[in-house]
């Protein structure tokens, strides 16, 4: 993550969010026979899978390559796949972009691909794999930015990653801070309290975390300079407004 984000272990978030309700922090959450305990370990697992699929988190992004042989034509997804960042996908050897189709336009192209006028690189995904229209040609490599669905770190070993918390080490791969509002913000809806205010301040902590974690180009009218893109101006906007 950015530099913004800051990680704790599970068991910290836990804590904090447990101090802030004024509840007693719990000494251990998976490994608890403590019901408050529990309710925390599960709606942390509840509070991490939304988190992780709400935004393209920069460090839950992955490269996803498959190079062609002329023969094949479905390639298995990574086991840790979740979706595939939209417009990254790129083919090397014809220098365009990959469409990515539903199963309705899949079937219409397949219906007429012999009189085609289709030249991209064309796949789907369908069971589990990566599926291409026409088998990817000798030697093309073809990319793709992917989300991860591993959202914490191991916390007896940190080189791995897994999809749910199972022991008190366990470190969300997020801003801890987040975490621990995600986690009150659930904890209060299970028990059927009043989240307003809870959910406002993780509302203002997601805005300001998604407005960092990406780096986006300056916007300038005219350019001040011949090497600056011209992004908002009368050759690429109508006269009225900003095309409203």
């Amino acid at each position: 993550m950015a530099t913004l984000q800051k990680q704790q272990p599970i068991l910290y978030c836990v804590q904090q969010a447990c101090l802030q309700l004024g509840l007693a922090p719990p000494a251990g959450v998976y490994d608890s026979q403590d019901d408050n305990a529990i309710l925390m370990g599960a709606v942390a697992n509840l509070a991490g899978i939304l988190v992780t699929d709400d935004f393209n988190w920069q460090d839950l992004q992955e490269v996803f390559t498959v190079t062609g042989d002329g023969v094949l034509q479905a390639f298995p997804l990574p086991v840790n796949f979740s979706s595939f960042v939209d417009n990254t996908g790129w083919s090397s050897a014809m220098r365009r972009p990959v469409v990515v189709l539903n199963a309705q336009r899949w079937a219409a192209i397949q219906s007429w691909l012999s009189q085609s006028f289709f030249v991209n690189p064309a796949c789907r995904i369908y069971r589990n794999n990566l599926e291409f229209m026409s088998p990817p040609a000798l030697g093309d490599t073809i990319t793709f930015q992917y989300r991860v669905c591993d959202w914490v770190i191991d916390g007896v070993d940190n080189s791995l990653t897994k999809p749910l918390l199972t022991i008190n080490a366990d470190i969300p791969r997020f801003d801890w801070l987040m975490m621990t509002l995600a986690i009150k913000v659930k904890w209060m809806e299970q028990k059927g309290l009043n989240t307003l205010a809870a959910m406002k301040d993780l509302s203002d902590r997601y805005f300001q975390l998604t407005y960092k974690d990406e780096v986006a180009p300056i916007l300038h009218l005219s350019g001040p300079g011949a090497v600056n893109t011209r992004y908002l101006d009368n050759l690429n906007v109508p006269d009225t407004n900003i095309g409203f």
